[in-house]
């Protein structure tokens, strides 16, 4: 009698215990597929259940069905929203150091843009510094990419910066990004991007950059059927959890979301390039969307001036100068 009881204890703390480890963590994204977040998403899904036996499981909610990141973020900070995969441009309010990003042109080429996103580079390490130093309850786990940001519009074709002028221009809450567009000569509008499509129909803005999954995806060439490829900015993307999600997991399961967020980080840039080469043809072919070349140069010319002091407003001269650094 003795050992069945002895047995059954031990049997009770087993299922105990794993129930204690045992969760559901609630993933936002404001991708609609295809994107590069939801495709992100899904691998990092994918690691961590695999590696912990379903023990620890991710739900994806895209679309923003969860709220606009900002919105997420919040939630995060309360735990009620554990992950999230999004662009640095939304963060920006939680992390002043993000506008870093919103500088045209600041990548000169894909292997310079995947050497800064590597989870040992230089620029992951200052912004895991800057997540440690804040106080908003949230942790990075990895940078990652997304697409090439290219400019759309509903009022004609763009292929110089004189063709920019007067377009009412969506910018996120960023006020650089609004000083990248306004010395551009267009007149910014700042909207969540979730505002964008009705934005566009009714006239409050009718220009905006995106990268082309997320112009597919959202069907915003519906309403912006003018493509322009300005290919000024690699979208940077973050995957980031909340403090209070993180500090349930065992060291452990940390180092499984650690591998875990850097594989999805490669993905996310790997599905960005394969989206920006294959997404734009259908609608082209179709005559939905027209796409216009240009003369990145003046554009190049015209921002080049800002780099330096964006950077160093911000405080990120040290991370610009790594980014410069990288061959």
């Amino acid at each position: 009698m003795r050992y069945l009881m002895l047995a059954l204890a031990a049997c009770v703390l087993t299922t105990t215990t794993f129930a204690a480890d045992a969760q559901t963590l609630r993933l936002s994204t404001q991708g609609n597929p295809p994107h590069p977040w939801l495709d992100a998403a899904e691998t990092l899904k994918s690691e961590v259940e695999t590696a912990t036996n379903g023990r620890v499981k991710i739900e994806i909610f895209g679309g923003a069905t969860l709220g606009r990141d900002a919105t997420a973020l919040d939630e995060m900070r309360l735990g009620t929203i554990d992950l999230l995969i999004g662009g640095t441009q939304e963060a920006t309010p939680f992390f002043p150091e993000f506008q870093l990003f919103s500088i045209s042109y600041l990548f000169p080429n894909i292997d310079i843009f995947r050497k800064a996103m590597a989870p040992d580079s230089e620029v992951v390490s200052y912004f895991n510094r800057v997540y440690e130093q804040s106080e908003n309850g949230l942790k990075l786990l990895a940078l990652t990419g997304g697409g090439i940001r290219n400019l759309s519009n509903n009022q004609h074709e763009v292929a110089n910066l004189e063709d920019l002028s007067g377009l009412k221009m969506r910018v996120p809450g960023s006020r650089l990004d609004a000083v990248m567009w306004e010395t551009s000569g267009a007149q910014p509008v700042s909207l969540p991007f979730t505002e964008l499509y009705t934005a566009l129909q009714t006239g409050v803005a009718n220009a905006f950059e995106s990268s082309i999954s997320a112009y597919v995806g959202n069907k915003l060439y519906e309403v912006a059927p003018y493509h322009s490829m300005t290919q000024h900015q690699f979208l940077v993307s973050h995957i980031t959890i909340s403090s209070i999600a993180w500090n349930r997991l065992s060291n452990d399961d940390k180092e499984i979301f650690r591998a875990a967020a850097a594989k999805a980080a490669v993905v996310g840039i790997d599905k960005g390039i394969e989206y920006d080469s294959s997404l734009l043809q259908p609608l082209i072919d179709s005559g939905k969307v027209t796409v216009t070349e240009v003369d990145k140069t003046p554009f190049i010319e015209v921002v080049r001036p800002l780099h330096d002091e964006v950077a160093k407003e911000i405080g990120a001269t040290e991370v610009l100068n790594a980014i410069r650094a990288l061959k």
